[in-house]
């Protein structure tokens, strides 16, 4: 029913996902974002958790194509097991957006979001199979989670927009108000007759600039891709995990531990020696303190 409805489509969204998050109920699904609620293939319950033994418990995969990072896109998904190390390049889904839970256990769900003037490809869908273990046609098999196998629909890679001319540049139609001809009712050598009077043609386009001559020889440069902050408070990053970190991520995730330099001895600290400690006796420790302490005494009495 579902692969039916979705081969129906007439037109079909090829605009690229630019952000994933996993939710433990499909109300809580944020705004702009799709969930995975049916399978593909027989249209029941797109579950990816593993029920617990007292309670139910449920994941959702969601998608959407206007939230995430300014400027990026999701170039990949993955699937890893719990223990083996994240790809290079990947982020985990690692807390529920909607109840800040644990996503997943025993595997890990990862996705590559890259700048979108660097992405080698896009996705543009993301399906769920519950009984096949083959990617229908135009999709790619990712991996499976809970008996269900996670697809994605890639995409072709996002062209420049900088590069494309602008309408007011390409538009032959170009009109200027000439001061010496305000006011009058003749033609104007512009065609534009009594009725828009001061209206002429389209003045020459300048000069390009000579080489060497200090000004652009071309269009400006696009400007670079906002980077995410590096660090922000917890409260804070829960509050904007959909703006700032993505969906379901800690504020300090990723971050590395480092000691601080000035708490760190020289490279040569290993040839250091703490100095021996010997135990003493009680013998040993009296003979030590009793001069002193006869010392003090008799300056006591001198004093007095």
């Amino acid at each position: 029913m579902m692969r039916d409805l979705y081969n129906a489509l007439p037109l079909p969204d090829d605009r690229p996902i630019t952000s994933v998050c996993v939710v433990e109920e499909l109300s809580g699904c944020p705004p702009n974002y799709t969930p995975v609620s049916k399978t593909h293939d027989q249209d029941i319950d797109a579950d990816l958790y593993k029920d617990g033994f007292f309670r139910r418990v449920t994941r959702y995969l969601c998608h959407s194509k206007t939230e995430g990072y300014m400027g990026y896109v999701v170039e990949h998904l993955a699937i890893v097991n719990d223990r083996d190390s994240r790809p290079a390049g990947y982020t985990i889904v690692e807390q529920t957006f909607d109840t800040s839970q644990k996503a997943f256990k025993k595997k890990q769900l990862c996705y590559k979001q890259v700048p979108r003037t660097m992405a080698t490809q896009t996705i543009t869908d993301i399906i769920i199979l519950s009984r096949s273990k083959v990617a229908p046609e135009g999709f790619s098999l990712v991996g499976e989670m809970n008996g269900l196998c996670v697809c994605i629909k890639p995409g072709p890679a996002p062209t420049p927009q900088h590069n494309k001319p602008s309408a007011q540049a390409s538009s032959p139609h170009l009109y200027s108000v000439e001061p010496s001809s305000r006011g009058s009712t003749g033609g104007g050598g512009g065609g534009g007759g009594g009725l828009y009077p001061g209206l002429g043609p389209a003045r020459p386009a300048p000069a390009p600039p000579v080489a060497g001559s200090g000004q652009p020889q071309g269009p400006a440069p696009p400007l670079p891709p906002r980077n995410p902050p590096s660090y922000a408070s917890p409260t804070h990053a829960s509050q904007n995990s959909n703006t700032l970190y993505g969906p379901g991520h800690s504020a300090l995730f990723g971050v590395p531990f480092i000691l601080n330099k000035k708490y760190v001895k020289s490279s040569d600290s290993g040839s250091q020696t703490l100095p021996v400690i010997t135990k003493k006796s009680k013998q040993q420790i009296e003979d030590e303190v009793r001069p002193r302490w006869t010392e003090i005494k008799s300056t006591g009495k001198k004093v007095t």
